[in-house]
């Protein structure tokens, strides 16, 4: 009797150790699982906060050497708006001039409000608040965004990069010049570029969330036209559900505003204005290199003054430019094109849009980033970028310098006028001959992915 109770009792114990144990071990495994998940939060915020940090820093340098902030292209945002309450039309220049002599604000009016009527309705709540505050908020929206999106991309397609390598890939998109440049020019690129980069993402892979993307694309050419060329790319590779939620969105929004909009406002031809001559230094499009050869841009004189005229000559480079990105992205379409070249296509379309663009500004090549990041999701998933091989190394490094030798031009402007005049002017497209290098890049590689199968794993979780 005694013996059978002391069975029964020895297998309780080893029943309740062994209980005790899985408990252990399932408590173990839910601290490490609540750990990884911390370590991996902790990471995400170091991330955006390195990402909108490291512009907020230049702009603190810069204004310290006597530079501040001009917020010079918010001001005819917020004007615009102010015009569409007032039921006045935000293209009409003098206007605008007007109205900003009357709110004592100045600024370089140039061609005035150059976007989409959508935009000048978004900025609405904006110009309900002072000059001043608005700007503020704006701001403020547009870089934390930006340190948001630094995050989210760096963790969702480089899971296999070390902390180290996340972080300095955080400070190198946060480096990059455009951005800053936007921040401090009040430019609205960061505000576009988030849902931008994300509808890149959501439908850079097939039967992902192919109709968000497309909206988030469609929402993005609404302000900026540069992205209606990753639209174009997709109706290329028959992604018909992506291309078409963005027509759709498009075609919506730009409805709505006309209904909404006052009659002073319709019937404008503002699209007119992009394609004059612009020798302006920040216009890093061929429009403005060809320009800069004949005008004077009032930081570099021209080469030959007066030789031809601009408009047909950029007509020309544009042209043949774009049949070349056209001849090579159909070359590597004919056959189906594998995920990779899918992803690099997209990111040459964009490239190939920022160079091409009439008057697009140095800062607009901001936009320009999603392409970098689909060139290095695609090809260095770990950020190992050293695996490029020297010729695609050196390519890709000088995008980088051409970029920071613009940027150095602009806070410290070389001497227009002199023995080196023909250098200053030359030197003056530094950012666009990076783009044109970044281009190169991706051809090269968008041409060894369509004749190889290398994978590429590049999806939204």
């Amino acid at each position: 009797m005694t013996s059978n109770v002391s069975i029964r009792g020895g297998a309780r114990l080893k029943t309740e150790a062994i209980a005790a144990a899985e408990f252990g071990m399932a408590s173990i495994a839910l601290s490490e699982d609540h750990e990884a998940v911390s370590k991996e939060t902790l990471l995400f915020v170091a991330l955006g906060l390195v990402g909108a940090s490291v512009p907020l820093a230049l702009l603190a340098l810069v204004t310290a050497i006597g530079q501040p902030p001009t917020w010079n292209d918010f001001h005819a945002y917020w004007l615009a708006a102010r015009l569409l309450m007032a039921g006045q039309s935000p293209y009409d220049l003098d206007a605008m001039r007007s109205l900003g002599q009357a709110e004592g604000l100045r600024f370089v009016l140039g061609t005035g409000y150059s976007y989409p009527l959508p935009f000048a309705f978004l900025m609405i709540p904006l110009a309900l608040l002072p000059f001043d505050s608005s700007i503020l908020i704006f701001s403020a929206v547009s870089l934390i965004g930006f340190g948001l999106l630094v995050a989210w991309w760096l963790t969702t397609f480089h899971p296999l990069a070390s902390a180290g390598r996340l972080l300095a890939a955080a400070v190198a998109a946060g480096l990059f010049p455009p951005i800053f440049g936007s921040v401090d020019n009040g430019q609205a690129n960061l505000v576009v570029l988030v849902p931008f980069a994300i509808g890149i993402a959501l439908t850079a892979t097939p039967g992902r969330r192919d109709g968000l993307g497309g909206g988030l694309l469609g929402l993005a050419v609404v302000v900026k036209l540069v992205p209606g060329a990753v639209v174009a790319m997709l109706l290329g590779a028959r992604r018909w559900i992506a291309a078409g939620a963005a027509v759709a969105t498009i075609l919506g929004t730009l409805v709505v505003a006309e209904v909404l909009a006052p009659p002073a406002a319709l019937g404008v031809s503002w699209l007119s204005r992009l394609f004059e001559p612009d020798p302006y230094f920040t216009n890093q499009s061929i429009n403005g290199f060809v320009s800069r050869l004949v005008l004077p841009s009032g930081r570099s004189v021209p080469l030959a003054p007066q030789a031809f005229d601009p408009f047909l000559f950029t007509l020309l480079i544009t042209v043949s430019f774009g049949l070349a990105t056209v001849a090579v992205l159909a070359w590597t379409a004919r056959a189906n094109m594998s995920e990779r070249a899918l992803v690099l296509g997209i990111a040459l379309a964009l490239v190939a849009a920022t160079i091409a663009a009439p008057k697009n500004s140095f800062w607009n090549q901001a936009l320009a980033l999603p392409a970098v990041g689909l060139l290095v999701a695609a090809e260095a998933a770990d950020l190992e970028i050293w695996r490029f091989g020297r010729i695609d190394a050196a390519l890709f490094a000088s995008f980088w310098i051409g970029s920071f030798i613009q940027f150095a031009l602009w806070v410290a402007p070389l001497p227009s006028h002199g023995t080196f005049s023909g250098f200053v002017t030359l030197a003056g497209s530094a950012a666009l001959y990076g783009m044109i290098a970044l281009w190169v890049l991706l051809v090269r590689r968008l041409i060894h992915a369509s004749g190889g199968s290398r994978a590429t794993r590049f999806a939204v979780g």
